[in-house]
């Protein structure tokens, strides 16, 4: 089955799908001895959209595939790797569609949000190709710069492996794609179970990028034999984005050499701080955006809003209004609703079991969340607001990383307050303030959150955030291209000069 036979069985929903195989050294492969693993499901009907079948024989022909293209990836040059990003931008545009539409189906975001992640995809690809001719230097400029006049040049780590989490299986794939090409590492990609049609699209895309083989190879299972992968030390680079105890599981394994880098993200406890004067329609309209894209699994999802005591009446009044007239319903159709499903019906209980919590801690609830019937069997809640009075970390409600579609208010009378309590989580990716720019300015310097909005949701940048989260949330890492930086590493080459200049302050050696 190629690509354009895939894409007519997705149009005509002809569930459950046939699993084409795992993409390896430029061909598709299966185990006869593969055992199935938990299969993908349309989480806005209940239905299985298809299963994968996995084998260690698998994962260890996508490990050898890998390691043999390494040993040729460095006679390729950076231009021609390169080049290879200007098909991929074109191989998606061609595919638009069916991207598209493996979003809404399977990931359960609305159509607007599957095409703002569509577009914000392409324009990442567009400002790499930018910026093709100042790449090498932006990633060698620190070494560059402490060393004039000597040459050098960029080695990669060698294999990559990569995680393609369900929320954001494109912005994943393009970033991660971009960076081990740039970086001249070979790629293992492991689209989650539940991103089963987006990774085999990508394997089609891969397909005709006419790359050497086995620079790219797509292997299909989810965090434990992603987990369990990370043994093999020929994979020197790992990507992983995903919920806080996966992250941590990975950090502390000793199977893992500390040489490695390890690029970990997992989702933040980000807070909106609302200034005062600001404008109260537009502030709730903002942080509920924040709240329901991808159905509050990403890790940039709004869980948190401070907001000033001479507005926070108001501010409720908004809130109850706006989550009120919410549409939520199925993504996998021609609807295109607010509010799209949670990922598994996992998902929606532990929702309703932190709602119940939520309601007992909370000084006032202003919108419980509740599961919500749409007329098929998929997993829709609609979301929950709630008011503290105090913050306190030994709530598991409030210490919890919930990723899904829940706020936690308090009420602030000076910043100070609303920013400590915003710096008091290891878990923050995004801090957005609303209200005057010149006002709200001047607190960024006191903010510890690595990425900082004015007057936009903490989703705002759509998923390419420029700096990856701090401490649990993302070690400091770079994040966009800068994933390339950490791919690779500096190579120093000098040249004696002839008159040996080097040596003329150096004493005599009889």
């Amino acid at each position: 089955m190629g690509i354009e036979a895939f894409s007519a069985a997705i149009h005509a929903r002809k569930f459950p799908l046939e699993f084409p195989g795992h993409f390896i050294g430029g061909e598709w492969m299966n185990d006869p001895k593969a055992e199935a693993l938990q299969g993908s499901f349309n989480p806005s009907r209940g239905e299985p959209i298809g299963r994968v079948l996995l084998s260690r024989k698998i994962i260890d022909a996508g490990i050898e595939s890998a390691d043999q293209a390494q040993k040729m990836i460095v006679k390729s040059t950076l231009d021609e790797r390169i080049d290879s990003l200007v098909r991929l931008r074109q191989q998606i545009t061609d595919y638009e569609s069916i991207v598209i539409e493996a979003l809404c189906i399977e990931a359960g975001k609305a159509r607007w949000e599957a095409e703002a992640d569509f577009r914000a995809s392409v324009q990442q690809l567009d400002a790499i190709l930018a910026e093709r001719h100042n790449i090498r230097q932006y990633l060698l400029g620190p070494v560059m710069l402490a060393w004039p006049g000597t040459e050098f040049d960029l080695q990669p780590s060698g294999i990559t492996m990569a995680f393609l989490p369900f929320s954001t299986p494109l912005a994943t794939f393009v970033q991660c794609l971009s960076g081990a090409l740039i970086a001249g590492s070979s790629l293992i990609l492991m689209p989650s179970s539940h991103a089963v049609i987006s990774g085999i699209v990508f394997a089609y895309i891969i397909e005709k990028l006419e790359l050497p083989k086995g620079n790219v190879n797509i292997v299909f299972g989810n965090y434990q034999n992603f987990a369990k992968s990370l043994t093999d030390k020929r994979i020197q680079a790992v990507i992983y984005s995903g919920s806080r105890e996966h992250c941590d599981a990975i950090r502390r394994d000793p199977t893992n050499n500390l040489t490695r880098e390890m690029l970990l993200q997992s989702g933040g406890k980000n807070a909106v701080i609302v200034a005062p004067n600001s404008n109260v329609k537009e502030a709730v309209r903002q942080t509920i955006y924040g709240v329901i894209k991808n159905a509050g699994q990403l890790n940039t999802s709004t869980s948190r809003a401070y907001i000033h005591d001479s507005m926070i009446n108001e501010f409720k009044e908004e809130m109850i209004r706006a989550v009120r007239s919410l549409r939520i319903g199925p993504t996998d159709q021609k609807e295109n609703p607010h509010l799209g499903p949670l990922y598994a019906q996992k998902a929606v209980d532990k929702f309703l079991r932190y709602q119940t919590m939520a309601k007992r801690e909370a000084s006032d609830t202003w919108v419980w969340g509740k599961g919500f019937p749409t007329g098929t069997p998929g997993f829709f809640v609609t979301p929950g607001v709630h008011f503290f009075e105090d913050m306190t970390q030994a709530s598991s409600y409030q210490s919890n990383v919930l990723m899904c579609p829940d706020l936690s208010v308090y009420r602030y009378k000076d910043v100070e307050e609303a920013i400590a309590a915003t710096n008091d989580t290891d878990a923050s990716l995004v801090t957005s303030l609303f209200g005057d720019v010149d006002q709200v300015r001047a607190w960024i310097p006191m903010l510890k959150s690595p990425n900082v909005l004015i007057n936009l949701p903490t989703v705002g940048l759509d998923v390419f955030l420029p700096v990856a989260g701090r401490k649990l949330c993302g070690d400091y890492r770079l994040n966009g291209l800068g994933i390339a930086f950490l791919l690779t590493y500096p190579q120093a080459t000098k040249v004696a000069h002839s008159d040996l200049r080097e040596f003329q302050g150096w004493p005599a050696i009889d």
